[in-house]
């Protein structure tokens, strides 16, 4: 579905690649290539001023603002930019560290990305305690230990909204309502969820953090923040400061103004496939990967007998996301198995190390993961499991256990 859109995903046939790593990073449309040039060629300034190119500059800023807010059902006023989704993170709780008195409660999840545990960890230093949810062995998270956690009245709570090594999707409305009626402010990652399907951001999220370079645009980060927490928490504190600078604490320094204008290029591309629609091109991609990884687990089913595959029973949806092992064989070395046959995965813990503590111990606490995009094709999963049946007949060039 629209491979031939993308220069790097052409490049890559080209060259023989299959592209499997999208879960890391994604691929951009020609137009954010080209947006990202244009602006670097005409419109490189500062934003902010009478001339041409500086009125420009914020006006990109501002239609990516509100962009990012259509995509993600929100209001351009609650949203804002940063330099990537775990320099937001730390950013919030940075902001949020004057409200935490020792003894409060900041409650994790086994499954989540270190960019959703390590800013909340941080904040144990000024005294917070930790509550760890744990999961069960798919990678779910336990409701008993949910709601210890939230007996406990948490700070704070911090929620995946889809794992980026099982590929499951989290009822996030659900879990935020819960641990905001406990009392507690709800962070949720959105990387993953973000370029698979059309979001709504629950009335119970309090903030949000998001990756532009996995919804296939350059690099830089973007977040969400309901009104009442942005008055809170990111009021600035000198008089001089037009009270209008709400995001000052988080908005901190020039944005990556070429990155903005490539993400308009981007949204030009999504609008494309919608029919001028984000939440209808999100819809579209779902479709299309939805029947991708149905298609995947099918495979996978079939050859269960030596392969482990973590998350959840074959038959239940999940994202193009897919960790798992070959009995008998070394992660790493299957990984670089497949690189020599021209397809590119990812082995270890994907940042998420206690997740596959739980659900790999008897690999190391990692495995290979596999993980598409819309513009993953048949042909490029059809690769991919002629090489993971090489390794099984034992023609691949791999470390025994």
């Amino acid at each position: 579905m629209n491979e031939a859109r993308f220069p790097g995903v052409v490049a890559a046939q080209h060259a023989g690649r299959v592209l499997a790593d999208n879960a890391a990073a994604s691929q951009l449309p020609a137009e954010a290539i080209d947006a990202v040039g244009h602006y670097l060629t005409y419109d490189n300034a500062q934003k902010g001023s009478t001339f041409a190119r500086a009125i420009r500059t914020t006006e990109i800023v501002e239609e990516a603002r509100a962009t990012f807010a259509e995509l993600i059902g929100a209001a351009s006023a609650d949203v804002g930019f940063g330099a990537n989704a775990t320099s937001i993170a730390y950013a919030f709780a940075r902001t949020i560290a004057h409200a935490v008195r020792p003894g409060d409660r900041i409650a994790i999840t086994e499954t989540d990305h270190y960019a959703n545990v390590i800013p909340w960890t941080w904040l144990t230093r000024f005294g917070a305690e930790l509550v760890v949810i744990e999961v069960d062995e798919h990678g779910d998270l336990i409701e008993a230990s949910i709601a210890r956690a939230l007996e406990r009245e948490p700070l704070l709570v911090a929620l995946p909204w889809a794992s980026n090594a099982t590929g499951t999707v989290f009822d996030i409305a659900t879990l935020a309502k819960r641990a905001n009626a406990a009392g507690a402010l709800v962070v949720v990652d959105g990387v993953q969820a973000a370029p698979h399907f059309a979001l709504t951001i629950p009335e119970h999220v309090d903030f949000a953090f998001f990756s532009a370079y996995k919804i296939f645009a350059p690099h830089f980060g973007a977040w969400y923040a309901r009104a009442d927490v942005r008055d809170r928490f990111f009021r600035h504190d000198d008089p001089y400061m037009p009270s209008t600078e709400l995001n000052w604490s988080m908005e901190t320094g020039t944005a990556s103004f070429e990155a903005l204008a490539g993400w308009l290029g981007t949204v030009a591309y999504l609008r494309d496939v919608g029919g001028g629609s984000l939440p209808l091109a999100m819809d579209r991609l779902a479709a299309y990967e939805t029947d991708l990884a149905r298609t995947a687990l099918a495979r996978f089913a079939e050859r269960a007998d030596d392969v482990v595959l973590y998350g959840g029973p074959a038959n239940r949806d999940r994202l193009p996301v897919f960790a798992f092992n070959v009995h008998g064989y070394d992660g790493t070395a299957l990984s670089r198995a497949f690189d020599a046959v021209g397809i590119e995965s990812r082995a270890g813990d994907y940042y998420t190390p206690r997740l596959m503590r739980r659900l790999a111990p008897d690999f190391g606490n990692g495995a290979v993961r596999l993980s598409f995009a819309h513009y993953t094709t048949v042909a490029d999963l059809d690769r991919c499991f002629a090489a993971i049946d090489r390794v099984i007949a034992g023609r691949g060039e791999l470390a025994i256990r």
